[in-house]
């Protein structure tokens, strides 16, 4: 508990900033406007596919789990839900260990090989936004003002993410060398944490092993698609509910969302608030004037993260209540799954 109360305040300060960086040139009285003016049969409409989004997203999870265990989709949905909800609202990501740790936490399925999936559905997501991203700025060429900090986190995520691809790749290949370079790296600052990290590494690489085979991955990349395509449509849709965005087309949302993913791979503040604002308004300053993004962007802006965090609390919180998991097993999920990794046990629920 004192360890996240740390990454809270730690993460705090970085919401702040982003909140900052998203308010400083709002008009206030030109956002209440926005809001007043907005269509609310497409802010419905926006909720109902973002709901399907969250199936979709559920279902894709379970392509990569298939074959290490069977799981109901009853207990998929209530574990996805409570994950999804956890990654929001805990502070610097830290809700990503949510999932592989509530998922095991019957012992059907090893804690190593869930985490494996998390990761390789985490660098999948990047790479293919990141490359979308890239592909985007370069196509549209000098019809838009692109800021060169855009374009240069654009090729930060995909350098790091395809790095990160290969180390993955080389490490399934030869596990026991991988370890054994990382024990020799470690060692002259700690030996005991270099044994306890191997060990952790080890177990990770291992459950890389279980996933799955290249049909089910298929399935997984083609859903993947439909993913991230749903969650263009969306913004495209929600373009509609303000006058000042309405001129905007699914390409224009495939850019805004692609900054927004790019964005969101920064750990912040709790609810991600501040950073999923701020990169929203990044991705519509390629197409908009500077004074419809302190009204109608920031307006936008907000209204996505609300419905977003509204869907995903209330599915959570339902599945909390379901009485299947403990709210204080999503807590110590991040000190659960080092634990499970290692060797230990995990906390007790």
């Amino acid at each position: 508990m004192k360890k996240l109360l740390i990454n809270s305040v730690i993460s705090m300060f970085i919401g702040a900033l982003f909140v900052w960086l998203a308010v400083r040139d709002v008009d206030w009285n030109a956002m209440g406007s926005a809001f007043g003016q907005v269509d609310l049969l497409r802010v419905a409409l926006y909720l109902g596919l973002f709901i399907v989004v969250h199936f979709s997203r559920v279902l894709r999870w379970g392509c990569m789990l298939k074959p290490l265990g069977h799981v109901p989709f009853g207990r998929l949905f209530t574990v996805s839900s409570v994950g999804f909800m956890a990654l929001i609202l805990l502070p610097l990501r830290l809700g990503e260990f949510a999932r592989p740790f509530l998922i095991s936490e019957r012992g059907k399925i090893r804690m190593s090989a869930a985490l494996a999936t998390i990761v390789v559905e985490r660098v999948v997501d990047a790479l293919f936004m990141a490359l979308m991203l890239t592909i985007i700025l370069f196509a549209l060429g000098d019809s838009i003002q692109v800021p060169g900090d855009l374009r240069f986190w654009a090729w930060i995520v995909l350098v790091a993410f395809v790095a990160l691809l290969v180390v993955m790749v080389l490490a399934y290949w030869r596990q026991e060398t991988a370890v054994r370079w990382f024990r020799a790296l470690v060692k002259p600052i700690s030996a005991k944490l270099a044994d306890r990290l191997s060990s952790i590494l080890e177990s990770f690489f291992g459950g890389l092993k279980a996933l799955p085979s290249f049909k089910l991955f298929g399935g997984f990349l083609g859903l993947t698609i439909i993913y991230w395509g749903l969650n263009a449509l969306g913004l495209w849709i929600l373009f509609g509910a303000f006058d000042g965005l309405s001129h905007l087309g699914f390409v224009e949302a495939l850019t805004v969302l692609s900054v927004l993913c790019v964005g969101l791979m920064i750990p912040a503040g709790p609810g991600m608030i501040g950073n999923f604002h701020w990169f929203i308004k990044l991705g519509l300053s390629l197409f908009v004037a500077e004074a419809m993004l302190g009204s109608s962007g920031v307006a936008y802006a907000i209204l996505v993260h609300g419905i977003q965090l509204s869907q995903q609390v209330i599915f959570g919180v339902a599945c909390l209540f379901s009485g299947h998991i403990s709210f204080r097993r999503v807590l110590v999920a991040p000190a659960g799954v080092g634990d499970g990794l290692d060797g230990s046990s995990p906390p007790a629920p």
